[in-house]
């Protein structure tokens, strides 16, 4: 066997042990403890139960934590975000991959301290109980929005200007207008990494935490993250983890569908975006 083989062996022997401990363990253990007793799961230990609580812990946890209207809320929040932010960042990347406006280079620099520098919490909160909005799932939106915009524009920008200007060029010539030349050309060149960044900023709100936790104080408009904290800090006796694991089970799943369904297209996006990189 050649050195090449060997090597490669051996980082395919580190790698699959490495996703069997950090990764397919810690899964088995989610799904297998959500289907033991309370007084069974409080040992977190990776064998099957001697008794089958699943059914009675999922209906536990989909009645106590208002799951379905925690869902709606996640969903609601996560796609308004999620589009607001490309609808934001595909026209403000692509502007400043094309324009040689100093202005505009100076407002990129700024974006990319966004990047950099942590968000400012306590500012943004405060600005947004000022408007209002705190304790509202518009307000929640925003502070997503905020959060999340010069990542996503950083992204694009790369993607961007690794697109050919040719057909850009042609349509111009044709007498498109900068704003048709936008949504005709350069949207469909950008399809997959759109899609592709849009699953991954969705999956990111969909489990954020701290936005809702700050903003959130209606039980009723809720995120699924935050019904689980309650679900769990609700407990007064030892924490229930049978409960907790079928919660997370309950968040995760939509996002498994998601990806499962979507995988194709997901790889494409990132493989298109580091090529363009």
């Amino acid at each position: 066997m050649t050195t090449s083989r060997v090597n490669q062996v051996l980082r395919i022997a580190i790698l699959s042990i490495l996703v069997f401990l950090l990764v397919l363990i810690p899964l088995w253990m989610v799904i297998v403890n959500s289907f033991k007793t309370q007084t069974e799961a409080a040992a977190l230990g990776v064998g099957l139960p001697t008794r089958w609580a699943a059914i009675d812990n999922y209906v536990q946890v989909f009645q106590n934590s208002n799951y379905a209207r925690s869902f709606l809320n996640s969903l609601l929040v996560t796609g308004v975000s999620a589009g607001l932010l490309l609808a934001i960042a595909a026209p403000a990347a692509w502007a400043f991959a094309r324009s040689g406006s100093r202005a505009l280079r100076v407002l990129y620099v700024a974006c990319l301290v966004g990047v950099l520098l942590p968000l400012p919490v306590v500012p943004l909160v405060f600005m947004l109980r000022e408007a209002g909005l705190q304790g509202t799932q518009v307000g929640l939106v925003v502070f997503t929005v905020a959060a999340r915009v010069s990542l996503v524009v950083f992204l694009l920008t790369g993607f961007a200007r690794g697109l050919p200007t040719e057909l850009e060029e042609a349509a111009s010539v044709d007498g498109a207008t900068r704003l048709r030349t936008f949504l005709s050309v350069v949207v469909p060149l950008m399809t997959p990494v759109l899609f592709a960044t849009f699953v991954v900023i969705a999956v990111s709100v969909w489990n954020d935490f701290y936005g809702p936790l700050f903003l959130i104080s209606d039980p009723d408009q809720a995120t699924l993250p935050l019904g689980l904290y309650r679900l769990s800090s609700g407990i007064r006796e030892a924490t229930a983890w049978n409960f907790v694991f079928a919660h997370v089970v309950l968040v995760s799943l939509p996002l498994i569908l998601v990806y499962v369904f979507a995988q194709r297209r997901i790889v494409e996006g990132v493989t298109a975006g580091a090529l363009k990189s």
